[in-house]
């Protein structure tokens, strides 16, 4: 035994200096990058953790004079490098990214590589940043509060302009997660999600094997903790950080969580609150359809109330925009539905359907020259049909102008896929 670990450690001594001989390395105030990329990479990198790490420290209050060193993350350019290195490691590789724990805090190391979907590294790298920064500080934390604050964290925005990091509401998880509690009310002797306690102390083999209950409950608990209307809920999760300890035991860090925060909970009431709260989260594309209905059915009020809170959690995503465009035109207020589609547009919304839009907007707001100009950018379709259709009654002179833009449900099956 004694010689194979000889072997391993005389492995690492020779097989590290290869590696960091391609590395760049670059470093911010908490956190030194190495990169096998760019030197650039590195510093970018750098610079994006530190703000992130002030986003998870502001719910978690660690000192930082208790860091010994800075955070360590390896990124490798491609795939293989990054299972190259585990190998020389760990003697295996991961499908994800891996943080490397040792006792000597040193030497541990958040290790990923560059992904193809850019969207997806971030929000991974967000999710496993995340467990570095917590277990920097806790090495034994309980695993619902690592993975349900990751996860919980994953949408966050970082601002390359002002270099800020801005929280963002994660509700990918939401559906799942209701669709659980049906399941449970419907059959409650064959329940699918775990009790309280068993998630508050559940362990990482148990986890994996029902990871999808995990993750949407892990996040869940976490979300309902701190968003929920009711301070003592509020304050259960405050207790809870407040209970870790970094010299603690896993087991111990959790009796400390149950004993601080949630004994105190009356477990049917916590139970029924927190059902109730994951019942009435809605997820995108849950307000996307409310808000669709809310419009046909002619309540703008509603229907725009329900598109900002879609706007809030996807701003990205240009199916609201388009909506509040359509909006606003009903009600007259031309700039804002011009406001509306434009921004349509830049977030990749069809191009000849918000033209033509653009186009009926401009001649119902008595602007002939730019309803002119966007009716004759249309190329193509239907819409090329009818803006063709609109540029004769132009041509005509008429007083004549659509009351409604249609088809913004074909509209919406096309954006959202």
């Amino acid at each position: 035994m004694k010689k194979i670990i000889i072997l391993l450690l005389i492995s690492v001594i020779f097989v590290l200096p290869v590696f960091s001989q391609s590395m760049k390395m670059a470093e911010s105030n908490i956190y030194r990058v190495y990169s096998d990329i760019s030197e650039e990479a590195a510093q970018y990198a750098a610079t994006a953790m530190d703000e992130y790490f002030k986003l998870y420290n502001r719910y978690f209050h660690f000192d930082t004079n208790r860091l010994e060193s800075k955070l360590q993350i390896r990124i490798f350019q491609s795939k293989q490098g990054f299972d190259n290195y585990l190998s020389s490691i760990i003697s295996g590789t991961s499908n994800s990214y891996v943080f490397l724990q040792y006792k000597n805090t040193n030497r541990s190391e958040l290790v990923i590589y560059k992904m193809n979907d850019i969207e997806k590294m971030k929000k991974t790298l967000i999710h496993h940043g995340f467990v570095q920064f917590l277990k920097t500080f806790i090495p034994n934390a309980p695993l619902w509060m690592q993975k349900g604050f990751a996860i919980y964290f994953e949408k966050s925005l970082y601002n390359d302009n002002d270099k800020t990091v801005t929280f963002q509401d994660n509700l990918d998880w939401a559906v799942t997660l209701k669709k659980y509690i049906a399941a449970d009310r419907k059959d409650p002797l064959n329940q699918k999600l775990f009790s309280i306690s068993e998630l508050l102390t559940i362990d990482t083999a148990t986890a994996n094997k029902n990871i999808n209950v995990f993750y949407a409950e892990s996040w869940g608990l976490v979300s309902f903790l701190m968003n929920s209307k009711y301070q003592e809920y509020n304050r259960v999760i405050w207790d809870a950080i407040s209970s870790l300890k970094p010299e603690a035991l896993k087991l111990e860090n959790e009796s400390a969580v149950l004993q601080s925060s949630f004994i105190w909970t009356d477990k049917n009431t916590f139970l029924s609150d927190f059902y109730f709260y994951a019942e009435s989260i809605k997820s995108f594309n849950e307000l996307i359809q409310d808000g669709i209905k809310s419009y046909s059915e002619g309540a703008l009020g509603d229907a725009e109330r329900t598109f900002i809170k879609g706007m809030i959690i996807n701003e990205n995503n240009y199916i609201p925009y388009y909506y509040m465009g359509l909006i606003n035109y009903s009600r007259k207020d031309y700039a804002m539905a011009e406001y509306y589609y434009h921004s349509t547009a830049e977030r990749g919304g069809d191009s000849n359907l918000i033209n033509y839009a653009l186009g009926v907007n401009s001649y119902a707001n008595n602007n002939s020259e730019d309803a002119i100009f966007y009716l004759s950018k249309v190329e193509e379709g239907e819409y090329y049909e009818k803006s063709l259709e609109l540029l004769t009654t132009l041509s005509d002179d008429t007083d004549e102008i659509p009351e409604s833009i249609e088809d913004s449900e074909k509209f919406q099956s096309k954006s959202s896929k």
